[in-house]
């Protein structure tokens, strides 16, 4: 993973990690957040990878499998979200929905264009070279649709350009983490403090 990437990804952890702490949080209390199906996770990112794979496949064979199998990859993500926010906090549930909603933004472009359509212009802007393809990316012309939803917003010191959706998953990345270090089951641990027991008949989740 190189460094632009490492900060994209990284960064909005570390953003989340520090409201934590100075909010009172702790990143012990991560661990008490139970998560539910994991499989659908590792499943996406399995179809994420056979994705990529399709750039390497002869003949129109890899046009045809890509889209799909992306769109596949985001529903098993955005299921597994889903699965995830029920019986959760408020605030976690804000940050799942912000998640869903950046997730949706991105699909809608890939969806009706093959591939994420980037801005030549913005491409300039950050300092990477225009008119390059991947199996992610593809440069804007005129038949591209939702190019607003697109990667359209230069980060010239990382060289990078993302779009609307991008924005709202470091959003959500960073609300999740910071909430998440607020998650009450160890909290009682901490400090060398006996756990409450409930009185009968009170509602304990």
């Amino acid at each position: 993973m190189g460094v632009t990437a490492l900060i994209l990804f990284g960064g909005p952890v570390a953003v989340g990690t520090a409201v934590g702490y100075l909010s009172g949080g702790r990143l012990s209390r991560i661990a008490g957040v139970r998560l539910r199906w994991l499989w659908l996770l590792w499943l996406a990112a399995a179809v994420q990878v056979a994705q990529l794979a399709t750039a390497g496949l002869p003949g129109t064979a890899g046009h045809h499998l890509r889209a799909p199998l992306l769109a596949l990859a985001i529903a098993l993500a955005l299921l597994w979200l889903g699965v995830n926010a029920r019986g959760r906090t408020w605030p976690l549930k804000a940050g799942v929905g912000l998640a869903l909603t950046g997730a949706v933004l991105n699909a809608l472009p890939i969806a009706v264009n093959g591939r994420m359509p980037y801005s030549i212009s913005s491409a300039a802007v950050a300092g990477l070279p225009a008119g390059s393809q991947t199996a992610k990316n593809v440069p804007a012309g005129r038949s591209t649709r939702l190019l607003a939803l697109g990667d359209t917003i230069p980060l010239p010191p990382l060289h990078a350009v993302v779009s609307i959706g991008d924005v709202l998953l470091a959003i959500a990345a960073a609300l999740l983490v910071a909430t998440a270090m607020h998650h009450p089951a160890n909290a009682a641990r901490e400090g060398n403090q006996p756990c409450p027991t409930p009185s009968p008949g009170s509602a304990w989740r």
